[in-house]
């Protein structure tokens, strides 16, 4: 299990696999799924609930990869090195492809809250339903 910077209330983080689950309260706000060839598969899902201690749960786990949620005019958005993209739907699906010591963001899809199953991420990911960032 990994440290974070103290512990924030109502947080619990745990590995299942090669999955790392970040769950607020009765939510899971952040699932991390290690692949083969060293990037990461991230979920973020804030259900509704835009909060600053949503939030900063968020931004604990996306510290590993110098990613962070923030938000500008009420709108909150997914930043990375490269790119920031809006995340005004309750979820976004995207991947942390490692690139010269540092991490950038490969490819992102914006969606409405739906129960997560294995086959619904891989249709995501091998569907091509993403916009791409890689050049």
């Amino acid at each position: 299990m990994r440290k974070i910077k103290g512990q924030r209330k109502g947080l619990s983080i745990f590995n299942i696999g090669t999955k790392e689950y970040y769950k607020l309260y009765d939510t899971v706000i952040a699932i991390r799924e290690s692949q083969h060839d060293g990037s990461h598969r991230i979920r973020l899902n804030h259900n509704g609930f835009k909060t600053n201690h949503t939030k900063n749960c968020m931004n604990d786990f996306l510290s590993m990869f110098g990613f962070k949620v923030y938000q500008k005019d009420f709108v909150w958005y997914v930043k990375g090195r490269e790119i920031s993209f809006q995340f005004e739907t309750d979820m976004v699906y995207f991947n942390a492809v490692p690139n010269n010591d540092s991490w950038v963001i490969g490819r992102y899809i914006e969606e409405k809250w739906k129960p997560y199953t294995r086959k619904n991420w891989d249709e995501t990911f091998n569907h091509e339903q993403y916009s791409s960032t890689m050049k």
